[in-house]
């Protein structure tokens, strides 16, 4: 092979790697800030429990919607996701809950475009409460897994009880990276929503200024 079609090549590929770049730039650059907090002005920490290392959803959670089909996570590819884990009944403090996510999500302003809010029931039993959930709070999205599913969920959160009733939030490549405790206040949440969305969104901008 010449030279020349050797950086034919490299030339071809230098668009993949800058999107590949652009698009994990921000989950880098939050992840950096929140393992790094002395580098930000302000000296801030974060308000959640970090995960440590971060842990991927896997495909084998055998997710699926209230109807009965596969649950598309594409639908929360390229967001951050805030993740509530509900067991098979949502009584009021679960209510409660997931209002106080949409009201969150609300509170972001344009940063809520960034945003999706997703209910995991971990009870298959539980479709037509997962139906009157998703319809009494436009716009979240809702799955549910069977008894193999909430095994593996806890097995890879690593909770000694069930992981039903946290809130965790989800990065943008689909990585469990914060929770909280059941009685967490909404405005620690906020506020580190609110951090995450600065952050990478800065990091974007960086990103674009340095390839115009």
């Amino acid at each position: 092979m010449s030279d020349s079609t050797e950086v034919g090549q490299k030339r071809s590929l230098a668009p993949l790697w800058i999107m590949v770049a652009v698009f994990a730039a921000p989950v880098i650059a939050a992840w950096f800030f929140y393992l790094n907090p002395e580098y930000l002005p302000s000296g801030r920490s974060n308000e959640g429990e970090l995960i440590q290392p971060p842990v991927p959803l896997p495909a084998d959670l055998g997710l699926f919607t209230p109807e009965g089909s596969r649950f598309d996570r594409e639908v929360l590819s390229g967001k951050w996701t805030l993740v509530y884990i509900a067991g098979g009944a949502c009584g009021d403090e679960c209510l409660d809950r997931l209002v106080a996510l949409r009201q969150i999500r609300s509170a972001l302003g344009e940063g809520q475009l960034r945003v999706e809010r997703w209910l995991i029931m971990t009870d298959p039993a539980a479709t037509d409460l997962a139906l009157e959930l998703r319809g009494k709070l436009e716009g979240m999205q809702v799955a549910l897994t069977d008894a193999a599913g909430r095994a593996r969920l806890r097995s890879l959160l690593e909770e000694d009880a069930d992981a039903s009733n946290r809130v965790y939030i989800l990065d943008p490549m689909g990585n469990l990276m914060m929770r909280y405790a059941p009685d967490a206040p909404p405005k620690d949440i906020l506020k580190d929503m609110e951090h995450l969305l600065k952050v990478s969104k800065n990091w974007i901008k960086g990103m674009q200024y340095g390839h115009e």
